[in-house]
């Protein structure tokens, strides 16, 4: 054997241990102030954690899988955008489900803020199980699985966790099919556009909804204690145009606007431009209605708390490849009127929420990769005006609404429910694998 080749495998085999020996003595480094420790811990690991060969493949099937039973999830689970939220929640089912797992966590997109550290006691750096569970998009896998050994996807069962908004999935994403054995998805209307490109497995598992939340009124945000609250909010990293802040102004002018009473607009954008928040401000000052604009970057505990302050939750986006907020809102007992459209209407019960009517229109040039066949929903602000009014002059309505909503949640999307829908699935991919003789009894 080479000189080079030897070194090269002495190299990682130390790599390896090194990275074993950390875990080890993680313990005794509690001792050490929380900050610094962390500092110093995510560079150890960086620096003893092996890195996949380049180029980068899709993963190889030709033999037996020989790791136990059990799932790896990778995802943005110190992240705290929608991708990572979704994560976080299939982490949570995992541990009602009784399934053996660890969490890996990928944290290759520089512009991703990871301040949330409250899964680090159950992070790793090393897939032990079976079955891997990606919950990353398609344009991304590639730079997520970089980070990992190939013997970490190599004759694994892998299974992606993708999210999209429109009917059709990118055309750039179909090559991705050659890099997972099925898939797992929030909704029937991700599944439908994924089973019209593949024949491959796609299995809906809604997320299991967990909301947890600071102990914080209106005081503490600089809100009107006696208003009516109508919160919007998006970030601008999932495209204004698709999050549609406008509509929810207009039905907020032709519910409230001239008629001296006392209704508030609570908007809160995050990741906003400069520009596009001036050009916000001016929009908003020039509608004569009342508002607040919140621009501060919340933990998702605050973020929550904001939410259970205000009377109604509006959403009037043109697509929701979930509709996370929508579902949490309910969660939280807040009133919602939403556009009864994609993701987010399969889990809006008429008697429960205020189900904004739309038409459909071509999206165009107005997204991410531009496909003539994509169409999105137009909602309707005159209908959705008459809904606000409806709570603003009918508390009781408004109650009732909450309660039932929150009922609806609890009942059917919470995370015990999301961890039996994981293991039914598991327990049939893993008896499928046994029984094909990739996996030993």
């Amino acid at each position: 054997m080479k000189i080079s080749r030897r070194l090269k495998i002495i190299g990682k085999r130390v790599k390896i241990w090194a990275n074993l020996s950390l875990a080890k003595v993680a313990p005794l480094t509690r001792m050490v102030p929380e900050k610094p420790r962390r500092v110093v811990r995510d560079w150890l690991i960086a620096l003893t954690t092996p890195k996949a060969e380049r180029p980068y493949r899709a993963p190889v099937q030709d033999g037996k899988i020989r790791n136990r039973p059990g799932i790896n999830l990778y995802g943005f689970l110190r992240a705290e955008n929608g991708l990572a939220q979704g994560a976080k929640l299939y982490a949570k089912a995992l541990e009602e489900s009784g399934i053996p797992y660890t969490l890996v966590n990928t944290d290759f997109l520089e512009w991703l803020s990871q301040r949330d550290h409250s899964l680090d006691a159950k992070i790793s750096r090393k897939g032990k199980y079976a079955v891997n569970l990606v919950h990353i998009n398609p344009d991304q896998w590639e730079a997520a699985c970089r980070e990992y050994p190939h013997r970490m996807f190599d004759n694994h069962y892998n299974i992606g966790v993708w999210l999209w908004e429109l009917e059709y999935l990118p055309k750039e994403w179909l090559e991705k099919f050659d890099y997972v054995d099925e898939l797992w998805v929030p909704s029937q209307f991700i599944a439908d556009a994924a089973q019209r490109e593949t024949e491959k497995p796609v299995t809906v598992i809604r997320y299991g909804i967990e909301t947890p939340v600071e102990k914080l009124g209106r005081k503490d945000f600089g809100l009107p204690e006696d208003a009516f609250l109508v919160l919007a909010m998006y970030d601008s990293n999932s495209y204004a145009t698709r999050k549609n802040p406008e509509a929810a102004i207009q039905a907020f002018e032709k519910a409230f606007a001239g008629k001296n009473e006392n209704a508030v607009l609570v908007l809160k954008l995050a990741n906003g431009k400069e520009e596009e928040l001036r050009k916000l401000r001016e929009r908003l000052d020039a509608s004569g209605i009342r508002y607040y604009f919140v621009t501060e970057r919340f933990s998702k505990p605050k973020l929550n708390a904001l939410i259970a302050c205000c009377d109604v939750f509006l959403s009037l986006h043109r697509s929701e490849g979930f509709g996370l907020v929508v579902a949490e809102a309910m969660s939280l007992g807040v009133p919602v009127v939403a556009t009864a459209w994609s993701s987010n209407a399969e889990f809006m019960p008429e008697e429960c929420t205020c189900r904004v009517g739309y038409t459909l229109i071509p999206v165009g040039e107005n997204y991410q990769w531009a496909d003539d066949r994509q169409r999105w929903a137009n909602p309707d602000t005159d209908e959705a005006a008459r809904d606000l009014r409806l709570l603003f002059e009918n508390p009781e309505k408004a109650r009732e609404m909450a309660e039932k909503s929150k009922a609806y949640i609890q009942t059917e999307m919470s995370p015990e429910v999301c961890g039996r829908q994981m293991r039914e699935r598991y327990e049939e991919i893993i008896a499928a694998l046994r029984n094909t003789g990739r996996m030993s009894e």
